[in-house]
């Protein structure tokens, strides 16, 4: 696509800078117009209020651009409505015939990296008002500034779509595990309990010491690396072979669960998939079942019902930082259905889990276009 003039963002936008209220001006109980303090990354593309002003200093309205100006600079989003904004936030007015506000959006989310770098500041970075003037845009014609936020609005209409499917086969999980088995902590279908070393094989600790990293090599799985039940490749650690000589006790097998063990994510679990059988842990509890008693992906997948956050949770909590033991982790007590119906449970699991696959594909797919369709109309 041909390049366009690049013009300062001042030349084509009105920039409408923020100032908190007094405090005894707002409050959460719907007594005024929104109040937006501090950044602008509160919802996917409108806003969601959490606090009100009834006397507000600086109004930004609706369909204007919303730009965190402090830590975390660069955080965007639109006003779905009049809005009362803080000094954390300016509000980037359209002018008319001339720009166009979700193009502006758009262009702006392709300057993160520049904007962040216009922050100023010893004790937090700020990005000032005559920087945001003075950013540089390309800015064609106000009808292909509509054409191009009309095709990432479609873009992103479709990714949004498909992380609301791969939202659906996570609660889709959940609902089976409750109707096969009822609610774990009331144990409403009557089954066995027992004690969780009961029915275990193994359990062990990770590494004290963080290892030296590498590029490449064997994945090294950290506390970071395990959210909701699921290991998350995002920022993944590597190391070398030599390296992984140092943490035999670290290496991981398929059917293993890992726990994590302190930290904001205390307690957060995950099965070993045949993916990562062979890699390593980190500084976490490595649990090995005796699968002739329980299925491992029945046990994760308990865990990560009302029991993590009414048992395990709790557990975690420290007067300095949150932590979980073996002791601890041997002494809950959880149901036991007989292994005939966590087996097809597990199926039931797996199945979904491969749909999951082709939907976080399709994901990576259209993030990938959406990219590139950023490069091509911003850079």
């Amino acid at each position: 696509m041909a390049k366009w003039p690049m013009v300062r963002l001042g030349d084509v936008c009105t920039i409408n800078m923020g100032q908190s209220p007094s405090s005894e001006s707002y409050n959460d109980e719907n007594d005024g117009i929104p109040f937006y303090q501090g950044n602008a990354d509160f919802g996917e593309i409108h806003p969601k209020a959490r606090l009100y002003c009834n006397k507000p200093i600086k109004i930004a309205n609706k369909n204007d651009v919303l730009l965190s100006v402090r830590a975390p600079i660069g955080a965007l989003n639109i006003a779905n409505e009049k809005c009362c904004i803080g000094r954390g936030l300016c509000a980037i007015t359209e002018k008319e015939n001339i720009s166009y506000y979700k193009y502006i959006y758009y262009v702006l989310k392709r300057k993160t990296t520049e904007l962040i770098a216009k922050g100023t500041g010893s004790t937090f970075k700020a990005i000032n008002k005559s920087s945001l003037l003075s950013v540089q845009i390309p800015l064609p014609p106000i009808n292909i500034q509509k054409y191009i936020a009309d095709i990432l609005d479609k873009t992103q209409e479709i990714i949004d779509s498909y992380k609301k499917q791969l939202a659906e086969l996570d609660n889709l999980i959940r609902a089976v595990f409750y109707e096969m088995f009822g609610d774990p902590l009331a144990n409403d279908k009557g089954w066995t309990t027992v004690l969780l070393k009961e029915v275990l094989a193994n359990i062990r600790y990770g590494t004290s010491t963080p290892p030296n990293f590498s590029e490449t090599g064997y994945k090294f799985i950290r506390a970071t690396n395990i959210k909701k039940g699921r290991i998350v490749e995002e920022d993944m650690k590597f190391i070398s072979k030599e390296e992984s000589l140092k943490l035999k006790k670290c290496k991981i097998y398929e059917n293993e669960m890992i726990i994590v063990r302190s930290g904001v994510n205390s307690g957060d679990t995950c099965v070993i998939s045949n993916e990562y059988s062979g890699h390593y842990a980190g500084y976490d509890l490595i649990l090995t079942f005796d699968q002739n008693k329980v299925d491992p992906v029945f046990v994760n997948e308990l865990f990560n019902t009302n029991y993590m956050e009414i048992v395990i949770k709790p557990l975690t909590r420290r007067a300095a930082q949150p932590h979980l033991n073996s002791e601890q982790v041997q002494s809950l007590r959880i149901i036991l259905p007989p292994l005939d119906l966590q087996t097809k449970f597990a199926t039931i699991v797996t199945k979904i889990e491969e749909q999951k696959v082709l939907v976080k594909r399709a994901i990576t797919d259209s993030e990938q276009l959406f990219n590139s369709l950023m490069s091509e109309y911003f850079d």
